[in-house]
C-alpha cells in the first residue's frame, strides 16, 4: 500500500472530492460531515471551528469511504488554515492506511502553499513509515535488519546524516553492559545506530534517543503468551526518533540533531541474563536485575550514556516504556518525567500543538527511591505502584545535569488494529519549536 502526494490538477480525474472547511464561531452553517455517495465524484465535506473537531469528522468521512473502490482523491481544503494542512494529510495518510504489502495504492491531490506542502506531505510519509516498520513481524526486523532499514530510507533520499553503527564488538569495547545484557539472549545480536544531521554549524545539539525492542518476550521473567505479538511495537520509540531525525534532515532545516537507536531482542535462552544480576552500565552504574521484562531502561541508559558523549545541550527520550502508562493515562497522552520544568513546558506545549499530547508526571525524591538497591547503585524496577514515574526516573540517572525529558508512549504507539505512528507529529513540533527558541 502505497500514498502518492500530488499537486492538484485540473486534467486530473478523481473518484472522491474531499472538501475541509473551517467554520468561525458563530457563523451560520451546519457543522459536522455531508456525504454524498451517490454523486460522482462522490462528495465528502467536513467542517469545524477548531481544528481537533475538523480531524474528528475527517476521520469517520474517510472511515466510511475507506470500503468504496477508489483510487484518486481531491483534498479540497482553501477554506482551511494554512498551519493545518500537516494533520490533515497526516490522518487523510492514517485512515487510508493498510498493512505492509496489502490494500491498493492511492493518489492524493492536494493544493497547499509550497511549504506547506513539503512539509506536511513529508511528514505524512514519515508517520505511514513508521507505522510500516512498527507493523512489521518480528523475525522481519532484528535488530541489524531494523537498522539498515533505518539507513536505508535515508540512503534512498539522499539524506545529509552521518551514521555510527556499533555492533556486539563495539558495544563490548564502549562496555555497554546494559544494551548486552538484555541483548545475550537472542541469536540475534544488538546493534547501537546513531545518526547526526548538522543543518547548523556551531549551533546547539538536540539529543533524541528510542527505545529499539524488536521483540520483547520478557526474557526469563516470561510475559504471558497471550497479546505477546503485540510487543513487535516495543521498538516504536525507536523508529519514531529516526522519522524525526529524517524529517529535519529532508526539510533542510537549520538544527543539529542526534538521534540514537539503541536496538536488541528480549529473548529467553541459556545466555540470558537473570533476575538477580548485576550489570555494569557505559557509565560504570551498577544496576541489579530484578525483572529481565524491565529491559527497555536498561537500553535506553546506555544510549543516554553514548548520546552525552557528543555536545547535546537538551535530550529526549522516547519509549514504549511501562504498561502501567495507559493505564495511569487512558492512552489519551503520553507520560512525560523531566529533570528540568522549562523543558518539560517546551515538549508539552509542542504536544497541545501537535494533538499528540502529553502530561506531566510528578518526580518528587520519594519516587526516586523506589530505585534505590542493597547490593547495587540502582534496581531495574521500582515495583508496580508508579511504575510509570520511577522508570522514567531510572532512565534520567543516565542523563545527569542535562535538561532531559523522557516520553513514555506506552498505550499509544498501538491500537486494535495496528501501529498509531504516535509520536512523529510531536516530534517533529518540538524540533520546529526548537528552531525559533534554542538554535
Amino acid at each position: 500500500m502505497a500514498i502518492s502526494w500530488q499537486k492538484k490538477s485540473a486534467h486530473m480525474p478523481y473518484d472522491v472530492d474531499l472538501v475541509c472547511r473551517h467554520v468561525k464561531v458563530g457563523e451560520h452553517s451546519e457543522q459536522g460531515i455531508e456525504l454524498d455517495t451517490r454523486a460522482r465524484p462522490v462528495k465528502v465535506i467536513c467542517t469545524g471551528t477548531e481544528l481537533e473537531e475538523l480531524l474528528r469528522n475527517l476521520t469517520s468521512a474517510l472511515n466510511f469511504i475507506a470500503g468504496r473502490e477508489f483510487t484518486y482523491l481531491h483534498c479540497n481544503m482553501d477554506e482551511t488554515p494554512d498551519t493545518w494542512w500537516p494533520q490533515i494529510l497526516v490522518r487523510v495518510a492514517q485512515s487510508l492506511y493498510t498493512v505492509p504489502h496489502r490494500g491498493k495504492d492511492y493518489t492524493v491531490y492536494v493544493s497547499p502553499g509550497e511549504t506547506s506542502w513539503h512539509f506536511a506531505s513529508t511528514l505524512a510519509d514519515l508517520v505511514m513509515w513508521v507505522k510500516d516498520l512498527v507493523n512489521l513481524p518480528p523475525n522481519a526486523k532484528p535488530p541489524r535488519t531494523l537498522a539498515d532499514l533505518f539507513q536505508n530510507r535515508a540512503k534512498e533520499n539522499n539524506l545529509p546524516i552521518i551514521w555510527d553503527r556499533l555492533e556486539t564488538e563495539d558495544l563490548k569495547r564502549i562496555q555497554a553492559g546494559g544494551i548486552l545484557a538484555v541483548g545475550q539472549g537472542s541469536a540475534n545480536s544488538p546493534v547501537l545506530l546513531a545518526g547526526r544531521y548538522e543543518g547548523k554549524p556551531g549551533g546547539p545539539w538536540l539529543g533524541l534517543v528510542g527505545k529499539g525492542i524488536t521483540f520483547d518476550s520478557g526474557g526469563i521473567s516470561l510475559k504471558p503468551a497471550e497479546n505477546m505479538g503485540r510487543l513487535k511495537a516495543d521498538m516504536a520509540g525507536a523508529a519514531v526518533t529516526m522519522a524525526a531525525l529524517q524529517l529535519a534532515a529532508e526539510m533542510r532545516w537549520p538544527v543539529n540533531i542526534l538521534a540514537v537507536a539503541p536496538l536488541a531482542e528480549n529473548l529467553p535462552d541459556g545466555e540470558a541474563y537473570r533476575p538477580g544480576d548485576v550489570i555494569t552500565m557505559m557509565d560504570k552504574t551498577t544496576v541489579e536485575i530484578v525483572s529481565t521484562d524491565a529491559e527497555g531502561r536498561l537500553v535506553l541508559g546506555d544510549a543516554i550514556t553514548y548520546a552525552l558523549q557528543s555536545p547535546v545541550s537538551h535530550l529526549i527520550d522516547i519509549a514504549t516504556l511501562t504498561g502501567t502508562n495507559a493505564i495511569a493515562l487512558g492512552g489519551l497522552r503520553a507520560g512525560l518525567v523531566s529533570n528540568n520544568d522549562r523543558w518539560a513546558e517546551f515538549v508539552f506545549h509542542a504536544g497541545e500543538d501537535s494533538l499528540e499530547k502529553v502530561w506531566k508526571l510528578p518526580h518528587d525524591k520519594g519516587y526516586q527511591e523506589m530505585n534505590k538497591s542493597l547490593v547495587a547503585d540502582l534496581k531495574n524496577t521500582g515495583g508496580r505502584a508508579g511504575g510509570t514515574i520511577s522508570a522514567g526516573l531510572f532512565v534520567g540517572h543516565f542523563a545527569r545535569l542535562v535538561p532531559w525529558v523522557h516520553i513514555d508512549i506506552a498505550g499509544m504507539a498501538i491500537n486494535e488494529t495496528g501501529a498509531s505512528g504516535f509520536g512523529v507529529m510531536l516530534m517533529a513540533e518540538v524540533i520546529r519549536c526548537w528552531i525559533g527558541d534554542y538554535a
